[in-house]
């Protein structure tokens, strides 16, 4: 069979689907092939079909879910939350994926407030979690992370702790392996989902730096799914060609741009709870690794790792980054290793935001732009607007505004409006106001400045701490850095520089510092402060935490 190059080729125009019926349709011409492995075990699509459609029996006729319900799953990125996610996704159900490492506390929260009827739970959280989910009051799934690397995957069972821990405390438990041996003959006939219901509630940071809950539906799901057709490279062997996947799923960035991706490519999937780079690097001695995506902590402790370096890399054809850039000079030094090895892949940098599926603006493998972040995907409208809302000129910096069919319905609220979170122009055409700010070359290509809310002011000018980190990294003693919004003893606002550096006389380091800032950028942007750290903070998903290093404006 002739297999073409891009994986648009191949893939089927999202119409009234469902994020399941949109997978059975697109993966139904790649016949029966090796849909994902774990441990040693590969396991075949069908297989996988099949214990979705369990699932699917199950929450409808067992634990009565209806469309439009809600049902959380709270583990780390494996299998079982994307068939379960799936399942639910074809009797209509909408999934709520959570961070599986917050305070019970939020936890609890995030179940109330989404009105959850269900919780999955991995075993090894259930003795952590055990009081807070015995008081929701609600049924559990207990998933157990060697089910599908046993030869008898019925044969998966808790473990004695999590057992222990549930004796006498929750009404309706039940274990993943044994609901599957229940129902493995159990199909639903009919598919209740379609485009315009909300699939999934994620828990992200909102456009305004405020927590919101964000309601993604089928049709932007699908069209997501859809769009990285024009970006993604096909499988040249289905079934072999592999994809490793550790970003979680909790992370819009992780399930679309990993899991979901994977439809449009007839490619193997390896999940990874989390990233390991000792088995990430393993992986490639038993697979052809064709692909992968992380953010830049992920990629910088790839090419510090002995044995990445090596012939087995020859088989990548492309990894994305996301969450955050990389700059130039580690892009080049990272790409030369894959040439060294005979391949061809490149760091391809994106931008993308929750409101809108997490993968927007991306440089496709063979149109590589390492300066910029890219351009827009197929399908969607991303302009440039001044704080009047205006289109801005080609090279003029303003906030980065999207629109198209992957945004979000609306933020999650108790009594406010639908759509809740989109700004309707002139035109009544619905917006997602990002809150970073960029600029577009004359080709076409999208720079990412800064978050808006980033921004520094001193003295009526416009600082960019993304100007000045990007600078500073060049210098050979840095590690990384982040600047921040500061106040010296007079209260007046100025630039702190936190800086992670290799060993050396830290006054002649500040000197290069200042010096560098001092002859590239406005005296505006030279660090009035200069703090040594051993470690950046970081958020959930690895980002800089800048605003844990940011000060309050004083009284």
């Amino acid at each position: 069979m002739q297999i073409p190059k891009r994986a648009k080729d191949r893939q089927f125009a999202p119409l009234n689907h469902s994020t399941y019926e949109y997978y059975r349709k697109n993966t139904y011409q790649y016949g029966d092939y090796f849909a994902f492995r774990h441990g040693k075990i590969n396991h075949l699509k069908s297989e996988f079909v099949a214990d979705i459609e369990s699932f699917a029996y199950f929450f409808k006729n067992e634990l009565g879910l209806n469309k439009g319900d809600c049902f959380s799953i709270f583990m780390p990125t494996n299998v079982e939350s994307l068939i379960l996610f799936l399942a639910l996704n074809k009797i209509g159900v909408i999934v709520n994926f959570i961070h599986p490492l917050l305070p019970s506390e939020n936890f609890a929260e995030i179940v109330k407030f989404t009105k959850s009827k269900g919780v999955a739970i991995l075993d090894m959280f259930v003795p952590t979690y055990v009081d807070t989910i015995a008081s929701l009051k609600l049924p559990v799934l207990c998933c157990v992370p060697a089910t599908y690397a046993l030869p008898d995957k019925y044969a998966a069972q808790a473990s004695d702790a999590a057992l222990a821990a549930l004796h006498d405390k929750i009404d309706k438990f039940l274990i993943y392996a044994d609901v599957l041996k229940k129902y493995d003959d159990k199909t639903l006939g009919h598919i209740v989902g379609s485009r315009d219901d909300v699939a999934l509630y994620m828990n992200g940071g909102g456009t305004t730096g405020k927590s919101r809950t964000i309601k993604l539906t089928n049709e932007a799901l699908c069209n997501v799914i859809h769009m990285q057709g024009h970006i993604a490279y096909a499988a040249e062997e289905i079934g072999v060609d592999t994809e490793l996947c550790c970003m979680p799923f909790f992370h819009a960035f992780g399930l679309c741009a990993g899991a979901l991706s994977l439809i449009n490519k007839g490619c193997k999937a390896i999940f990874m709870p989390k990233f390991d780079v000792d088995a990430f690097v393993a992986h490639f001695d038993e697979n052809k690794i064709c692909e992968f995506n992380g953010v830049p902590n992920m990629f910088h402790k790839l090419l510090e790792h002995p044995d990445f370096d090596g012939p087995h890399l020859k088989s990548v054809r492309v990894m994305y980054c996301g969450g955050d850039d990389l700059s130039p000079e580690f892009l080049d030094e990272f790409n030369a290793v894959m040439r060294k090895n005979g391949s061809d892949a490149e760091i391809c940098q994106g931008y993308g935001l929750t409101e809108c599926c997490a993968v927007d603006v991306v440089n496709p493998p063979w149109d590589n732009n390492i300066r910029s972040i890219g351009r827009p995907l197929p399908g969607l409208t991303i302009e440039i607007w001044d704080e009047e809302h205006n289109k801005v000129p080609v090279g003029e910096i303003g906030e980065i505004v999207m629109h198209g069919p992957t945004m979000m319905q609306g933020y999650l609220t108790e009594n406010g409006p639908i759509d809740e979170g989109l700004f309707e122009d002139r035109n009544g055409i619905k917006w997602v106001l990002t809150g970073d700010l960029g600029k577009y070359d004359e080709d076409g290509y999208l720079y990412f400045v800064g978050r808006k809310k980033r921004v520094i002011i001193i003295s009526g000018y416009n600082v960019y701490p993304r100007d000045i980190e990007k600078l500073v990294a060049k210098l050979d003693f840095v590690v990384e850095c982040c600047a921040v919004q500061g106040y010296d003893e007079n209260k007046k606002s100025i630039v702190r520089l936190y800086v992670v550096a290799n060993d050396g006389d830290r006054e002649e380091q500040k000197k290069e510092i200042r010096d560098l800032c001092a002859k590239y950028l406005n005296k505006f942007s030279i660090p009035k402060e200069i703090e040594y750290i051993d470690a950046l903070p970081r958020t959930r998903v690895q980002k800089v935490d800048f605003l844990a290093l940011t000060q309050a404006k004083p009284e």
